[in-house]
């Protein structure tokens, strides 16, 4: 019988030997892909995020209320971000040689989810204020998804009638800047220019480029599994290759490392997200499939191997029974 073509290939049976030059070829390339990867992440990676600002006050000495904004949060699955106000003045007599007002001073905040009210009472100094504003987007698209988000200032001293009303005195004018970021998240903060008595801002929350990187490769990484998996039982229920309870258990044992894996998404989405509907749910999907054939193709391999021992156990009764087959008439 003649030499199958093709390259020629290598004994099966386990044994040590050093790598041929194929295999030192695809060792390298692994390792430079993880090698790019690593770089990539770690290089882009930023424990505070970035916060690119447009606009602002810029360099001014005119009098007014200084407001720096400093993003602290995002929950995408509430629609919310937490922003730090940092509050101060600049110039003018509203505040005496220690920084004390000299007025009451109302700074009001507006977002889409409310309107509210910090009160500083003359002799008091300007402070800090935690504030939640509303952002929007679609957290289904992750890690590729957007959120944004405005915010409104208007400023003015009042004071408090005898009936405790409060009547407003005059209007402040507002600067504003921007500084810090959320891990995790590039922020862009779109700031009102200069000075006014009426001043508002975009914040916009997109995913850091190291987040869509790991949340990829760990895509890339079940995906992979799942595929070898899928291979294997279809080579083991093909009579390719034989089935064996280890292979049974692998496939097993992914059904339950899939679904943990899929926690380790960084500020990951509930489940329903566009990755499991395009990604996530064939992945399992393969590994099911994976799990069944090798169970199958064991069944059926393990009913022939009993087939046969039956039938050789048959064999040899019957040959003790007749002896002539063995010695002749």
């Amino acid at each position: 019988m003649g030499a199958p073509f093709g390259r020629k290939r290598v004994v099966s049976t386990p044994r040590p030997r050093p790598l041929s030059s194929r295999g030192r070829r695809v060792l390298l390339v692994i390792l430079a892909l993880v090698a790019v990867l690593y770089v990539l992440v770690v290089t882009f990676y930023n424990a505070e995020g970035s916060n690119r600002v447009t606009g602002g006050i810029g360099p001014t000495s005119e009098p007014g209320l200084l407001i720096t904004v400093e993003p602290i949060a995002v929950n995408p699955a509430t629609g919310q971000a937490t922003v730090d106000l940092s509050m101060a003045w600049q110039g003018g007599d509203m505040v005496d040689a220690d920084g004390h007002l000299r007025e009451n001073t109302r700074v009001t905040i507006s977002s889409s989810v409310g309107t509210q009210e910090a009160k500083f009472i003359a002799g008091d100094s300007l402070g800090r204020l935690e504030t939640t504003m509303g952002v929007d987007g679609e957290q289904s698209n992750y890690p590729f998804d957007v959120h944004t988000g405005p915010l409104i200032f208007t400023a003015d001293t009042y004071t408090r009638a005898t009936d405790g009303s409060i009547q407003s005195t005059g209007p402040l004018a507002i600067g504003l800047q921007s500084t810090g970021g959320v891990s995790g998240w590039d922020t862009t903060s779109a700031l009102g220019d200069g000075l006014s008595e009426f001043q508002g801002m975009d914040l916009t929350f997109d995913r850091a480029f190291s987040t869509q990187v790991f949340a990829l490769v760990l895509l890339s990484l079940a995906v992979i599994l799942s595929s070898f998996a899928l291979v294997v039982g279809v080579l083991a229920f093909t009579n390719r290759r034989k089935a064996e309870v280890g292979l049974m258990s692998w496939t097993a044992a992914l059904l339950f490392a899939l679904p943990l894996l899929r926690n380790y998404f960084p500020n990951g989405p509930p489940v329903g997200a566009s990755i499991d509907i395009f990604v996530y749910l064939w992945v399992i999907v393969m590994a099911v499939i994976a799990a069944t054939l090798n169970v199958i193709a064991w069944m059926n391999q393990t009913r022939d191997s009993l087939n046969a021992a039956g039938a050789h156990v048959e064999a040899f009764h019957s040959n003790e029974q007749n002896p002539e087959l063995h010695h002749g008439a």
